[in-house]
């Protein structure tokens, strides 16, 4: 094996969230009379992602997304409903998302025994691993990195600190992070001088300047890397 040890991120490169975000966002929209268009949906969707990128950023806590991403999505639609019990609500369905990517779980059954595999999410603690252990997840991984959880998100050097303090592997060249997001993912890891991944099924463009180790648009792929 060229890698000990692979930090994987959950959502988009082992959890199909869009699918569950979409689902769980049309019905929160539903139930508070808010209807489920496709320009409303857009207006939530932007907004979460601009409040996403400041938390990675280091903006704003992760507490401020759960607190106003909905209020500013019916400010912004001119509907009257309260955003943080909607949020609340959003957050109980997510939690209920176990939905895998394709070659998800072959992926962690030929993986198994043979490397160490940590998890490195930025996300919700309660709900990251209720979602790992729905879909019976939580085994392949020794270890569990949550942003929620540490008190930092990636790409900040903090998150990957201690994981570099925890994991077994001392070695850095033998660590492999894998991940869809290059703002977070690759180059959080870049930037904490480990191999990078990036996971690229939409075959989205290159934005960042220094390329990622590898790049793959199958998670099958990864057994050719390693």
């Amino acid at each position: 094996m060229r890698y000990s040890t692979l930090l994987w991120d959950l959502d988009g490169t082992l959890y199909d969230f869009e699918k569950n975000q979409e689902r769980s966002l049309r019905r929160i929209l539903e139930e508070f009379g808010v209807d489920a268009s496709e320009e409303n949906v857009a207006c939530y969707l932007r907004i979460n992602h601009q409040l996403w990128s400041d938390y990675e950023q280091g903006l704003i806590g992760k507490q401020v997304i759960e607190d106003t991403r909905f209020q500013r999505t019916f400010d912004e639609l001119g509907i009257a409903a309260d955003g943080l019990a909607a949020s609340r609500a959003y957050r109980k369905l997510l939690m209920q998302g176990y939905d895998l990517l394709a070659g998800a779980r072959e992926i962690m059954e030929a993986l198994q025994g043979k490397v160490e595999m940590d998890v490195i999410t930025n996300g919700d603690g309660p709900t990251q691993r209720q979602r790992l252990a729905g879909a019976d997840m939580a085994k392949y991984f020794t270890h569990l990195f949550i942003s929620d959880e540490l008190g930092v998100q990636k790409p900040q050097a903090e998150f990957f600190a201690p994981v570099l303090q925890t994991v077994a592997e001392k070695d850095p060249r033998q660590i492999l992070v894998i991940g869809d997001s290059l703002s977070s993912d690759i180059a959080g890891g870049q930037a904490a001088g480990l191999d990078t991944c990036w996971f690229n099924p939409k075959h989205l463009p290159l934005t960042l300047k220094q390329q990622p180790t590898w790049q793959i648009d199958a998670l099958d792929q990864l057994l050719e890397i390693l």
